[in-house]
């Protein structure tokens, strides 16, 4: 008999459920509830500091970067599985108990996603990056979307008082740049959300560093996303 799949609350940070306001306009939770908050007319971003299991950070590090998922799926809520799992065979990602808890993790933040933006099907990226994707600082042109990082860097990121300067400056800006830990979520606002918002980002330069990123970023749907799965 396999050994139980570790809860994935049970490496989690010491936020209590409590959601705290760090700055106008940016908001740190203690749990999938508190992603709501991006829904109140002063909130940008929330995120929730956590922490997963270190076995399945372990496990990802270990495993070879062509087995790492490169996948674009539109789901509905609950769907998540039965979409990927033909994928993860194919990029030969080990089955077991790691993948049913990387899959069980994101199909959870799948669901949440839906709830907080109201919408039926979610847009879900689960790349392998190993280039410089996304290196500018930007605003995205959506009104929400939701990242985690399950291997390497996180995303980094800037205060609403730098933006300006980051989006002018690019590759000079000096900081202060913050940056996601590993597995902490974050949903922010885009550029559609309304004149002036959105939070200034980018992708951690890794070309060249040998290092290979697996991000997750959930969407709304939008006219590229893919057809809705299972497709006819």
């Amino acid at each position: 008999m396999s050994a139980p799949v570790p809860s994935l609350e049970s490496e989690a940070s010491g936020q209590g459920a409590s959601a705290a306001k760090t700055e106008t306009g940016i908001e740190t939770c203690g749990g999938l509830a508190g992603l709501a908050a991006i829904n109140r007319p002063d909130r940008d971003l929330v995120i929730w500091a956590r922490a997963l299991p270190l076995c399945l950070t372990a496990w990802l590090e270990g495993l070879e970067a062509s087995c790492l998922p490169d996948l674009r799926v539109l789901v509905r809520p609950g769907d998540f599985r039965a979409a990927v799992e033909p994928q993860l065979d194919g990029c030969g990602m080990p089955p077991g108990d790691m993948r049913d808890l990387l899959i069980g993790d994101a199909d959870a933040l799948v669901a949440a996603f839906s709830q907080v933006t109201g919408s039926d099907l979610v847009d879900v990226r689960l790349e392998r990056v190993s280039h410089d994707a996304c290196w500018k600082f930007h605003r995205d042109s959506v009104e929400a979307r939701l990242v985690t990082t399950y291997r390497g860097p996180g995303t980094e990121w800037v205060r609403p008082g730098q933006a300006e300067q980051a989006l002018q400056e690019q590759k000079q800006f000096k900081g202060p740049l913050e940056q996601l830990r590993l597995h902490e979520v974050a949903v922010f606002k885009g550029s559609r959300a309304g004149t002036g918002r959105g939070i200034v980002h980018r992708s951690p330069p890794v070309a060249g560093t040998g290092q290979t990123r697996l991000l997750l970023c959930l969407n709304r749907p939008s006219h590229v996303s893919p057809e809705p799965w299972p497709q006819a």
